[in-house]
C-alpha cells in the first residue's frame, strides 16, 4: 500500500506565497507556525500583542485533543470505545461539532456522515496502516451500521451514545472548528481586527488587513497544484472562510489500482479518482469544512443543485481535455469578480 498526499503541500506553499506576496513593505506582520492534527499551521496578525504562539497553539490544540482519532485518550475515542448505549459525557465544542455534522447528515441524505470511522479505518485513511482493500463482507457490516441516526445527543446533559457498532471521524469538520476556536481567540478575546489564519490549506481570514486592502487567497487546478486558476478576495466577503475538498489530496494505492480518501458512506467505498475540487466559502471555516467534504462526495451536477438548494458559496473545478473547468454555484455568482 501507498500513500500519496504531496498536492497539498504545494498548495498551502502557494497559499502563503500568494498572500505574503500583498503585504505592503512598511507593515510588520507577525507570521506564527506550527505543526498540530496531522500538518501545518501559518497565523498572520497585525497586532501589538507578543508572544502569540502559546495561545495560538493551545486553542488548535484543544480540538486535537478532543476530536483527533489519532490520540487514544482524545475525547472521540473515548466515545468510540464505549458500550453501545452508554452515554459519554463529552465537551460543549464537541456537541457543536457533532450537531452540525448531523444536520448536514440529515439534509444530504447520508452522503455526509461522521460515523464512518470504522469505513475509513477499513480503507486505511485512519490511524491504522492496511496493505489491502477490505473484505467486500466487512463492508456490507459497516456499511448497515452507519447513518445518521447512530449517535444520540442529550444537550442538557452534554453527553452522547452510540446507537449502533460505529466510530466516529471529525477529521471532515475538525480543522475548520479549530480554525473557528482560534479566530475566535484572537478577534472576539484580543480585539486583533486583522487576522489570516491557515491550518491543512483552510483558512479564515478578516475582511481586511490594517491598511483596508483586502487578503487574496488562491485555489490551484486540482491537476496543476502549482497553478492557481482562480482568487478569492476576502473584501467580497462579510467574513471570509474558506475550505477546499478534493479526491486528489490523499490517495492510497492497493495492487496498483488508486482510491481517494474520499468515501461514500452509503456504497461504503471511496469514490472513483477524480481530477475534482470543491471550495466552499462561509463565514464560518467549520461550515466550510464540512460542506465541501459533503459536496465532493457527491456527483457534480448533483453537488451543484445541492449547493443551489441550500444557499452555499461553492466553486467547483474540474478537468475537461486536460484544462480545468470553473463552475459557480448562484449563491458564489453573486460575489464572485
Amino acid at each position: 500500500m501507498i500513500q500519496k498526499t504531496f498536492p497539498i503541500l504545494i498548495s498551502l506553499i502557494l497559499i502563503s506565497v500568494l498572500v505574503l506576496s500583498l503585504f505592503l513593505d512598511d507593515d510588520e506582520p507577525q507570521r506564527i507556525e506550527g505543526s498540530i492534527m496531522g500538518t501545518t499551521y501559518n497565523v498572520i496578525v497585525f497586532s501589538e500583542y507578543d508572544n502569540l504562539e502559546q495561545s495560538i497553539y493551545d486553542s488548535f490544540n484543544s480540538v486535537n485533543l478532543s476530536m483527533s482519532t489519532y490520540l487514544n485518550d482524545s475525547l472521540i475515542n473515548r466515545v468510540n470505545y464505549s458500550d453501545i448505549n452508554e452515554w459519554v459525557n463529552v465537551s460543549q465544542d464537541f456537541i457543536e461539532v457533532l450537531r452540525y455534522a448531523l444536520d448536514t447528515c440529515i439534509k444530504s441524505k447520508g452522503l455526509y456522515d461522521v460515523s464512518i470511522g470504522k469505513l475509513v479505518d477499513s480503507w486505511g485513511f485512519g490511524p491504522l496502516e492496511k496493505n489491502q482493500k477490505p473484505p467486500p463482507k466487512d463492508i456490507q457490516y459497516l456499511k448497515t451500521q452507519v447513518g445518521c441516526d447512530s449517535i444520540e445527543i442529550n444537550e442538557e446533559a452534554s453527553a452522547v451514545k452510540r446507537k449502533r457498532d460505529v466510530a466516529l471521524d471529525f477529521s471532515s469538520i475538525a480543522k475548520g472548528f479549530a480554525i473557528d476556536k482560534v479566530y475566535k481567540h484572537l478577534y472576539s478575546e484580543l480585539n486583533i481586527e486583522n487576522i489570516f489564519i491557515e491550518l491543512g490549506g483552510e483558512i479564515r481570514t478578516t475582511k481586511h488587513k490594517t491598511d483596508k486592502t483586502p487578503w487574496k487567497i488562491g485555489v490551484v487546478s486540482p491537476s496543476k497544484p502549482d497553478k492557481i486558476v482562480y482568487s478569492f478576495i476576502s473584501s467580497n466577503h462579510d467574513s471570509f472562510a474558506m475550505a477546499t475538498s478534493g479526491d486528489y489530496r490523499n490517495i492510497r494505492i492497493f495492487n496498483e489500482e488508486e482510491y481517494s480518501h474520499t468515501i461514500n458512506p452509503i456504497v461504503g467505498s471511496p469514490n472513483n479518482l477524480s481530477r475534482k475540487s470543491v471550495s466552499v466559502i462561509s463565514d464560518n471555516a467549520m461550515i466550510a469544512d464540512a460542506l465541501a467534504t459533503a459536496l465532493n462526495v457527491m456527483e457534480l451536477e448533483a453537488a451543484m443543485d445541492y449547493a443551489n438548494e441550500y444557499g452555499i458559496k461553492a466553486l467547483f473545478i474540474y478537468e475537461q481535455d486536460s484544462k480545468p473547468n470553473l463552475l459557480f454555484s448562484k449563491e458564489l455568482q453573486k460575489v464572485k469578480i
